[in-house]
């Protein structure tokens, strides 16, 4: 499919597209990060994933809707590779074990999407707010998220997501430095 492919690279709180548009692509992230998210009628958002090098989006939009259901946005800069829709629908046609495959990373978003929910019906924020944090870091242990990520994808507020933080600090489970915040604990 590389003859197909398109490059797209994008800045930093670049939007490369509106829930609602048409999904003319499936994007795959090749460098960066790229969020996926939902907003509200009063203008608040919640952030559905973050997704990094090689996980793609735009999926079942390209296969089973004809616009995006969700808008995504660069939280770096990177580049993704596009798949356009007429092209993904025939590749799809002649190698069904690429059905297949769309469909277990699907299956896996559904099941995460499902447990979030859960959580934020039932688990206090500081329990959100930690799983948010630990879905960010690094394998080191470091995160280079802001607090209104965190907030976005915890279901809380800003003001509630600072106010965990400072506790988790005080308790030794987080350490801040600026924007450098590193799991402890």
């Amino acid at each position: 499919v590389r003859s197909v492919l398109r490059e797209k690279r994008f800045t930093r709180q670049r939007v490369l597209f509106f829930e609602g548009q048409p999904a003319d692509f499936l994007w795959v992230v090749r460098r960066g990060e790229v969020r996926l998210y939902k907003g509200s009628p009063d203008g608040r958002i919640t952030t559905l994933e973050a997704l990094g090098p090689g996980e793609m989006f735009g999926a079942v939009s390209s296969l089973d809707e004809d616009v995006y259901t969700a808008s995504a946005e660069a939280v770096t800069d990177g580049m993704a590779w596009c798949l356009p829709r007429r092209v993904l629908m025939s590749l799809v046609a002649e190698v069904p074990v690429l059905a297949v495959e769309i469909l277990v990373v699907t299956s896996h978003r559904l099941r995460d999407a499902h447990e979030r929910l859960r959580s934020f019906a039932h688990d206090p924020a500081p329990a959100r707010l930690a799983r948010a944090l630990l879905r960010s870091a690094r394998e080191d242990g470091e995160a280079r998220v802001t607090r209104r990520a965190l907030a976005e994808a915890s279901g809380t507020t800003v003001e509630t997501a600072i106010r965990v933080l400072r506790r988790f600090e005080r308790d030794g489970i987080i350490s801040l430095d600026g924007s450098n915040l590193s799991i402890l604990d």
